[in-house]
């Protein structure tokens, strides 16, 4: 629909049920525009355009230290405190709107504390009139989540939520744990946030409020992300029924050995560590590992921030080794490679591992050949679909052309995302990629920008990049705003100072 080329089409011939297939799987624009087709158009695309709505408090920052707000910012703040008011209470009021709603998400960073009670009640007032509510998250502390949110939660939608992203942050003498254990279909739970969200996690009260909810998750979660060392209070029930576990900023991860004894069932797993003694840990764990240990992980990812020194890699070849149906790996170190043997070996990783989609990695090194070139060409699976880069290597030898790097990826024809955070200035690729045209390149990200390819038609054959994604998209970069829930996960975790480093 984006090329607007003209088509004939008798609407009536495909069923109803075969059209809302069609326009669910359209992007967010086109299906906007579904609403002026007709009438049955309007009736299939309004529950998707309207089952997720967002509330903003205040305007997220990329660096909390960022406090100063321009006019425009001030302007915006006064519109998004207006939309609020307008949207909650139309959902209170229309009960066909209200039985659209399946999502709501609210960012509260309202460092101008414009926020007051009557905000809090309109959302209170919507809950209670929303019969089918999902998906509930609330990110950052400003305001933090009053309990009577929680609360009306429960009470009116306790049996058909099955996502709650709170990150454990209540109102100071509050404590959300005596709420988690009434959700009885919950699939879902994120107690978790990151440095770039909650820098309020700083304060040691919250991590055992955040250990207290883990104690009362209950026995349905498939998938729960945990802040420090909550995991290791987990119920044992829900462990075993754990299909994703996301660890961030563990204290000490020398018992990680319990999580692949307990959790047979787990697919996917996150470790992003920011404390040097947990990587001798992890590596030891790894290394130990018995072969049949985690035998359905399909997704791993290993994110290390602090600077360790040498990384050991032979614990990754001992516990991926065996592992020909792992999709997604990202593995980002602070380290330079000491020469071409270690540089190769690394690659090496990645290159047992054939059915390999969604790649993250990290070059660094004091000089970039075509040699590496060659060597990554080589190693990097052809069947990827998104790849996350940090690049650190200077200087680039200058025969590496871009055309060389081009070459490289359109052997890669499947590949519709990449992103590469560049912390030296010398591997920019955005105007290589239009030129270029590779054939499912979709999206684009260089450290915090990220724009679409929008493809002209086949008589100008230009391609240009549609509008930048704004900073929150970017940070906070949900499966909704991607499209796809791979390339969220791949850029998960990897915190926005990298993004704009």
């Amino acid at each position: 629909m984006s090329q607007h080329i003209p088509i004939s089409c008798n609407y009536s011939s495909l069923p109803p049920e075969i059209w809302g297939l069609v326009i669910e799987y359209l992007p967010r624009t086109d299906q906007r525009s579904c609403l002026s087709v007709s009438a049955a158009f309007r009736g299939l695309t309004h529950p998707l355009i309207f089952s997720r709505i967002s509330i903003h408090y205040g305007m997220w920052k990329a660096r909390e230290r960022d406090v100063g707000f321009s006019f425009e910012d001030l302007r915006l703040m006064e519109r998004r405190s207006i939309s609020n008011a307008e949207l909650l209470q139309h959902v209170t009021r229309d009960a066909h709107f209200a039985r659209s709603v399946r999502t709501i998400s609210v960012h509260a960073h309202d460092a101008m504390k414009w926020c007051n009670a009557d905000d809090i009640q309109h959302l209170i007032a919507a809950l209670e009139s929303i019969p089918r509510l999902q998906s509930f998250q609330w990110y950052g502390s400003r305001p933090p989540l009053p309990s009577s949110v929680l609360d009306v939660i429960t009470k009116n939608c306790g049996s058909t939520l099955t996502e709650l992203s709170i990150c454990g942050i209540l109102d100071s003498d509050e404590d959300a744990s005596r709420y988690l254990g009434q959700f009885s279909n919950l699939r879902t739970l994120s107690v978790a946030g990151d440095r770039r969200h909650l820098p309020i996690y700083t304060r040691s009260e919250y991590e055992l409020r955040i250990k207290t909810c883990v104690q009362h998750s209950p026995h349905t979660l498939l998938r729960l992300s945990v802040w420090q060392d909550a995991v290791w209070d987990t119920p044992l029930r829900v462990l075993s029924g754990l299909q994703e576990l996301s660890m961030y900023n563990p204290c000490s991860l020398d018992r990680l050995d319990i999580i692949f004894a307990q959790c047979p069932r787990l697919r996917s797993l996150n470790l992003t560590i920011t404390s040097p003694t947990c990587v001798p840990q992890a590596l030891a764990v790894l290394e130990a590992a018995p072969s049949n240990a985690l035998p359905h992980l399909t997704s791993f990812k290993f994110v290390c921030t602090d600077d360790s020194g040498v990384i050991n890699l032979g614990p990754f070849f001992a516990f991926l080794g065996n592992r020909p149906a792992m999709r997604r790996l990202d593995l980002r170190f602070n380290e330079l490679f000491r020469g071409m043997v270690d540089y190769t070996r690394f690659l090496d990783i990645f290159a047992g591992l054939p059915q390999l989609e969604v790649v993250g990695l990290t070059l660094a090194g004091s000089y970039f050949s075509r040699e590496h070139l060659r060597l990554l060409d080589a190693r990097l699976p052809r069947g990827l679909s998104a790849l996350l880069l940090t690049w650190a290597f200077i200087p680039v030898d200058d025969d590496v052309m871009v055309r060389d790097w081009i070459a490289m990826l359109e052997r890669r024809p499947s590949l519709g995302y990449i992103h590469v955070h560049d912390y030296v200035d010398s591997l920019d690729l955005r105007d290589a990629f239009l030129q270029a045209r590779l054939p499912a390149l979709e999206l684009v990200g260089y450290g915090a920008h990220m724009a679409s390819i929008e493809h002209g038609d086949q008589a100008t054959n230009e391609s240009v990049y549609g509008p930048r994604w704004k900073e929150e998209t970017v940070g906070f970069g949900t499966a909704e705003d991607f499209g796809c829930g791979d390339w969220a996960w791949l850029l998960q975790y990897h915190d926005w100072d990298e993004l704009v480093a």
